[in-house]
């Protein structure tokens, strides 16, 4: 069964709903399946069912990350030394429900390079990929910053095989990277602000990521971050960005992470990406999303909260193991992230994106001003938040000028109180006393 773009979005949304069923609800889910959704009910029922159907499953799937010794075969079908283009595959490196990626090497005797080949999973041929990529591959090729996987090339194969092939970066995800360290929140703001920079510097030039997550965001043993996949979303999008783009890159993309605007199908700018940092911030911050949903629950629930729930505070949900992740307990990190950083993340997660920071270099000016204790623009106006900032940023030089006020102060009220007593009446007694000596000096003068 052939599937259309829009109906591969479909698919990836309903299995999202179905997987996590086991066998007696996946039939149950089948039977309950939507009129609108009726069209799909056989390529799903393969999918889910396989055992019920001899024709096998169809090409369609959310393929789990594939281990360097896993014997899986992806759902292209290709296999270890298959040509792709110019490159040769060496190993699959990982798959997900739009696309597999393999390392590989330049074959053609042209040059050595070793790269990640990227194979999207497109339900047809088109025709319009080859004048597309050459169109758009220079641009991206020349995103050269030393926090960006280089984009070397894109084409299609002879035989119609779209693949992109990026620099190969050897890494861990972000978050998987920061926890095991156990950085604290001063070591993961400084590696975000890596993050913010490679943003700004492709923003800078027109170029907007659209996926922006952990996955996508590498650090490699040296403690240098990489982003991957710069540009690849806006190269595979029909012209027609506001329908086919939305269809199977809006929805398609990775939703925990994704703008409002994006899970609606609206045009995306580059508030998109920072709303995306904002969820990536929150989760480096906090160990976890701003959005609570059960285990199993569908993609149209994600979707309905990232567009529709208020999202609560970082500093109000810690994950379980976040402070020791962080090197501090949990009770410590919760006033660490309360006031400044809460305001920071939830300016990033405005649901209206002009309200949100109006750029990447922005948003990293404020953690900047943080780290320096330098009031933030995050922060409502207020007299006194000015004032508490300053003293937090000169703790030793407001406690000595402190200790000085309180020294002028003592001393100024020492003197004024031997000032009222010199000029207070004497009682009658003293003054009687003072007469009579004052007498008797008279007589023995005489």
């Amino acid at each position: 069964m052939a599937l259309s773009a829009a109906q591969m979005a479909q698919m990836s949304r309903l299995l999202d709903e179905a997987l996590p069923l086991d066998a007696a609800g996946r039939h149950r889910w089948l039977e309950q399946l939507a009129p609108e959704h009726r069209d799909l009910e056989t390529a799903l029922r393969q999918a889910l069912l396989p055992q019920d159907d001899a024709s096998g499953p169809i090409q369609l799937g959310t393929l789990p990350k594939i281990d360097a010794g896993d014997p899986t075969m992806p759902a292209s079908g290709l296999q270890t030394g298959a040509r792709v283009g110019p490159y040769q595959l060496v190993r699959p490196l990982g798959a997900g429900g739009m696309a597999e990626v393999w390392l590989a090497q330049r074959a053609d005797g042209a040059f050595k390079r070793e790269v990640a080949l990227k194979l999207p999973l497109l339900s047809g041929r088109r025709r319009d990929l080859a004048q597309r990529f050459a169109h758009e591959r220079d641009i991206l090729a020349g995103l050269e910053h030393v926090n960006i996987a280089r984009f070397y090339d894109a084409g299609v194969s002879p035989d119609g095989l779209p693949y992109l092939a990026m620099e190969y970066v050897p890494g861990e995800p972000l978050t998987s990277w920061c926890d095991p360290h156990q950085l604290g929140l001063r070591e993961r703001i400084k590696l975000f602000l890596q993050v913010l920079d490679a943003v700004q510097y492709a923003h800078a030039r027109h170029v907007i990521h659209r996926d922006l997550k952990p996955s996508n965001i590498l650090v490699t043993e040296s403690g240098q971050v990489r982003l991957l996949d710069f540009g690849v979303a806006k190269l595979l999008a029909e012209p027609d960005e506001h329908t086919q783009l939305t269809q199977l890159y809006g929805r398609a993309l990775t939703p925990d992470y994704a703008s409002p605007e994006l899970v609606r199908g609206e045009a995306v700018d580059p508030a998109s990406d920072i709303y995306s940092l904002g969820v990536v911030l929150y989760e480096l911050l906090a160990g976890s999303r701003p959005y609570r949903i059960k285990a199993g629950a569908s993609q149209a629930m994600l979707e309905r909260a990232i567009t529709e729930a208020q999202i609560q505070r970082p500093s109000t949900q810690l994950a379980p193991e976040a402070g020791l992740a962080r090197g501090t307990t949990r009770q410590r990190l919760a006033r660490r992230l309360r006031g400044d950083l809460d305001a920071i993340v939830l300016k990033a997660l405005c649901r209206d994106r002009q309200q949100r920071y109006a750029s990447a270099s922005a948003l990293a000016d404020d953690l900047q001003r943080h780290l320096s204790g330098e009031p933030v623009e995050a922060r409502p106006d207020s007299l006194l938040y000015p004032a508490c900032r300053f003293v937090l940023r000169h703790r030793t030089g407001a406690a000595i000028a402190a200790a000085a006020t309180l020294a002028v102060s003592a001393a100024v009220a020492l003197v004024l109180s031997r000032r009222r007593r010199r000029c207070q009446p004497l009682p009658a007694q003293a003054w009687l006393l003072s007469a009579t000596s004052r007498s008797r000096c008279c007589r023995s003068s005489t």
